[in-house]
């Protein structure tokens, strides 16, 4: 018989589920919660059965569920099935100390989520040290998209491009969008523009999917930015969907931190969906990024 507070190891306490503490005449007392990681047995393959009371933790890094019965196209990752049942998504950027406390650009992080807040991707930014220094928000970058197990899942990658007053005309920014990492799926592209921004989203053939354009007064103080989404090359077409920046009160003053949200048609594609949450990070460079600087 143990003693008081001695752990005892039972069967089945393997694969996740937390061992309990047993008093001298052998009655469980305080027992820790049970984690049952999904798809795993106890050992001797029966599972065991949950005290009255107990609370069941979730595990961290758990997969979101995709719908059933979910199309995806023959190359993309069976990661993305999530996002193809989704008619709103969350881009939430995470705010850097270092860069609100001593300006130090960091690398930029992003929690993507639906229209609940949970997290089902997540978004970072690869660029070494010195070329985020000494080139601001012109840098190159790639930001590599991942499920919530680490899985790649997208990565977009964007070439230098100049930004200022002086080339704004002729240095027009453009980005692929490649799912899985390495293979090319479309193109987002800056539209020049007197005014308004302007974008359009090319898909693998090259040809035009979205038209994206901006309102004339993109950097709005406590209220949203809406970025209106057009069918095919935006003339005449019909608006289908919006990517809205929303007013980050101090995140945004002092730590430069953006949330989008991304609306989508009941009907769309996963294909065209990707191609326009893609689009969203662009946009962010481009206006929202370079006007904190």
């Amino acid at each position: 018989m143990a003693s008081k507070g001695q752990v005892i190891s039972q069967p089945g306490q393997q694969y996740g589920v937390e061992k309990a503490q047993y008093d001298q005449q052998g009655m469980q007392m305080n027992p820790y919660p049970v984690v049952v990681q999904p798809g795993m047995a106890p050992q001797g393959g029966m599972m065991m059965q949950q005290p009255q009371g107990m609370i069941m933790q979730q595990p961290q890094g758990m997969m979101m569920q995709a719908p059933p019965n979910v199309m995806i196209p023959a190359g993309l990752p069976p990661g993305l099935a999530y996002l193809a049942g989704l008619s709103e998504v969350k881009v939430h950027q995470i705010l850097e100390l270092a860069e609100v406390l001593i300006g130090w650009e960091r690398n930029n992080k992003y929690d993507i989520c639906n229209s609940q807040g949970q997290k089902f991707m997540f978004a970072k930014e690869d660029t070494d040290c010195c070329t985020r220094q000494f080139c601001g928000v012109s840098r190159p970058f790639q930001m590599n998209i991942t499920d919530n197990m680490g899985q790649p899942l997208m990565a977009l990658d964007r070439p230098f491009r100049c930004q200022g007053s002086l080339c704004w005309c002729c240095c027009l920014q453009e980005m692929e969008i490649q799912s899985p990492p390495g293979v090319v799926q479309g193109t987002v592209k800056e539209i020049w523009t007197c005014w308004t921004p302007k974008y359009q989203v090319f898909n693998a053939q090259n040809q035009v999917v979205f038209t994206i354009v901006g309102e004339c007064c993109y950097c709005k103080c406590c209220t949203d930015v809406i970025f209106h989404v057009y069918e095919g090359d935006g003339d005449g077409g019909q608006e289908i969907c919006s990517i809205v920046k929303h007013w980050g009160g101090c995140r945004e003053v002092f730590g430069g931190a953006n949330d989008f949200t991304i609306n989508f048609p009941a009907d769309m594609d996963l294909m065209r969906k990707m191609l326009l949450f893609g689009a969203t990070f662009l946009i962010d460079f481009n206006y929202f990024e370079y006007n904190r600087n």
